[in-house]
């Protein structure tokens, strides 16, 4: 099964915006506010998961250019359900703008993450 996401540090200086989501987000509304910081969403952003969902997968309003969200750890790591729907979101978005030739999407994991986020994903499928 291929899924969207980098595991490794993330280094893309070619990259039009730069997302950095910091250690220890233990809380959805702190992961969504920063992303929504970071990336600049639009005033009508509502806040929540299907907000986040929308915006993620437009981006129309930013530069040109790839679009790096890089992860210092895994968000929500006691929070396991909300967790499962924030990798399920970045995947469905990264699938989706990568047939972006304005907003190339790249979300990038740390790797020792890595079979922890595969685990959520392959979870977000019983949802």
């Amino acid at each position: 099964m291929q899924y969207g996401f980098e595991f490794g540090d993330g280094a893309s200086p070619d990259a039009a915006v730069h997302a950095n989501v910091p250690r220890n987000i233990a809380h959805k509304t702190a992961l969504i506010a920063t992303l929504a910081a970071q990336l600049r969403f639009p005033d009508y952003f509502g806040g929540n998961w299907d907000a986040l969902e929308e915006c993620i997968c437009d981006l129309s309003w930013l530069p040109t250019g790839l679009v790096l969200v890089k992860h210092d750890d895994l968000p929500l790591v006691d929070d396991v359900r909300n967790a499962i729907v924030y990798v399920a979101i970045l995947n469905s978005a990264t699938r989706k703008m990568s047939k972006s030739k304005q907003h190339p999407l790249s979300i990038v994991f740390p790797a020792q993450y890595r079979d922890r986020v595969l685990w959520l994903l392959r979870s977000s499928k019983s949802l």
